[in-house]
Formats: C-alpha cells, structure tokens, sequence
C-alpha cells in the first residue's frame, strides 16, 4: 500500500460510523478532513484499550491520531519521521518487537473513504483511487502507540497493517491495507488480549469483495499538497474506438422531420460523476495515427501539349491508387 489515503469524513459521520457519542472523542480539535492525505497527517481512529475500557465500562472511543507510528522509546530529542512505519506487513508483525508488543493492547480501527495506489502503465505511473462501492466507509487494521517529546506533550501515532493483495487488485499492486469487512470483525479486532495465531490470520486475509471499486484520477495529486475533491474525481479517458471512426466523413442532409424526432435522441447524456468508472479504468487513450501525404501526386502539369499528356497520366496514376490504397499510408503505432 503506498503512503496516500483519502478521509474526508465530516465531524457527523466519523461519530455515527464509530458508533459513538461526540463527548468520546479526543482530540477532535486536530481532525481535519482531506482529499488525499499521507503519512503526518491527523485522521479519527477507533480504539479500546485497558484505560478506557475501566472509563467506558467496555466502549469504545475516537482519538485523532497522526499516521506513521513512532515508538515510544523514541528519543525525545529526535527528528521524527512518520514515513519510516506507516505501514506494517501483518504477516511478520508477531515476529517484530516494536509491533508485537503492541498486538496485546493496542489494536485500532482506521477510518478512511479510501485509498490510492499507482499502477505502471508503459513509461508512466497512473494512480488510481480504490474505494467501496457507495463510498462506504474502510474500516482498516491498526497498531497505535503514544511518544512524549521533551516539553513534555504526547503524540499518539498509528500505522495500518498489510497483507497480500486480493485477486482483484494484484494487477495494480502486490500488497494492500488490512481491510476488516464487518461489525464483527472489527469487534474481534478491537478486543482486548492476543489474539490466538488462527483469529489474527482470517482477520489479516485479502478483502476480495464485489464492492471494492477503483478509477484512474489525476497524476497532479500524486503532489502531497495537491487538495480539493479533484483528486478523487474519474479520469476520463478516449476510448479506443474513437481511434478507428473516419474522419470528415460527408454525411447525407436528413430531412427536417427525421432531424426533429432524432435530435433529441441523439444527445448525449450526462453521467453522474463515478459512474463509468469501470469503463474509465479499462479504456486506452489513442492518438490519431500519423498521414503520409505522397508528394508525387502535388505536382502540377506544365503548360503546353506535351504537359496535357503528362498531366493525363498523372492523373490516371492518381485514379488507380484511389482505387488500391496504400496500405502503408495509415498504420496503428
């Protein structure tokens, strides 16, 4: 999974996704929502841990955290980078100290609308914004921990777990989030204790569900600083049947009863934006292929009887390659 993700959730639907009241959520006054956000940035997690489970009496709560988790014997004085863990790869994070010692107590829920990722298409990288069907909200395996700076102040910082991708999207990458596909999978995922090596391996598999939807968007978002919902918008692309329709092509006059029944027919309509995703994903953008113009047939005929033959010649020449194009005049790249 890269280090790019999308929550653009207002203050209402974080509280109502969550499931919990507003007066439960800390430090609210850090969220802000944004169309394509990486790791530094502040998003709403859901969390249950010993603490609050003793204050809620065994609910849950949101907490604004920052992605890319900084363990919390980090150094007080050091630079903190929260490009080095934003990602955690599930299937070695029991075998790794600065993850497993959080696996007990510290597991979150990450809420997101979705996330991107960038597919090589020839020489280029095409991003492309995967999302559930419905603009549903992800509900994504985490691991949090909380670093004390110098002055004193606490900094609450998450990553998201990894695992293999699912059949679906193996052609854009080979790894995804941890995508936790119910209520009651975040809830066993929320739960306090280990979890027994079988549970945290279901809860780890590929999402490989039918409502996991993607579209190309805008390389310009692949800018950190590029904001607004343009970066989540369906990129439209030429499709490749253009690529054969003849150009300038004469058509006959149609009589003005035909004109009025088909006109209206005949307009194109509107697609509600994300609609023809799919199609926007597979479609290829064609360039007009190039046309060799033969030079011999410009050549205009001298005046005088012996140009009047010659001219006759030519223009008999030119009859016969209309009649027998040449192949090699337009050719596909």
């Amino acid at each position: 999974m890269c280090g790019r993700a999308r929550c653009a959730l207002d203050r209402d639907q974080v509280l109502a996704v969550a499931g919990v009241p507003a007066d439960r959520w800390r430090d609210y006054e850090f969220f802000l929502p944004k169309h394509n956000l990486g790791p530094g940035s502040r998003t709403p997690i859901v969390r249950r841990d010993e603490e609050v489970d003793s204050w809620l009496q065994g609910g849950a709560e949101l907490q604004t955290m920052t992605w890319g988790l900084v363990p919390s014997w980090t150094k007080k004085e050091e630079k903190l980078d929260f490009f080095r863990m934003f990602n955690a790869r599930s299937e070695t994070v029991p075998e790794k100290t600065v993850f497993s010692r959080l696996l007990g107590s510290k597991r979150c829920v990450v809420l997101l609308n979705g996330f991107y990722e960038w597919a090589q298409e020839h020489k280029t990288k095409q991003p492309y914004y995967i999302y559930l069907d419905g603009d549903r909200v992800m509900r994504m395996a985490g691991l949090y921990d909380s670093w004390q700076d110098a002055e004193g102040n606490w900094l609450t910082t998450y990553t998201i777990l990894t695992t293999d991708s699912s059949k679906r999207l193996q052609w854009i990458h080979d790894r995804m989030p941890v995508i936790l596909p119910d209520a009651q999978a975040e809830e066993a995922w929320l739960q306090n204790g280990v979890l027994d090596s079988k549970q945290y391996t279901a809860l780890c598999s590929p999402y490989n569900g039918d409502d996991l939807q993607w579209f190309p968007v805008t390389t310009a978002m692949s800018k950190p600083d590029f904001q607004g919902p343009e970066c989540c918008k369906p990129l439209k692309r030429q499709s490749i049947a253009t690529f054969f329709k003849p150009k300038n092509t004469a058509l006959a006059p149609e009589p003005e009863a035909e004109k009025l029944q088909t006109s209206e027919a005949s307009t194109p309509l509107k697609n509600e934006e994300g609609a023809d995703a799919a199609k926007a994903a597979c479609s290829v953008k064609a360039e007009a292929p190039p046309y060799h113009a033969d030079t011999k047939d410009t050549q205009e005929a001298i005046p005088g009887p012996a140009a009047s033959q010659q001219g006759t010649v030519s223009a008999s020449k030119r009859q016969r390659q209309e009649e027998k194009p040449d192949k090699d005049r337009y050719y596909v790249q």
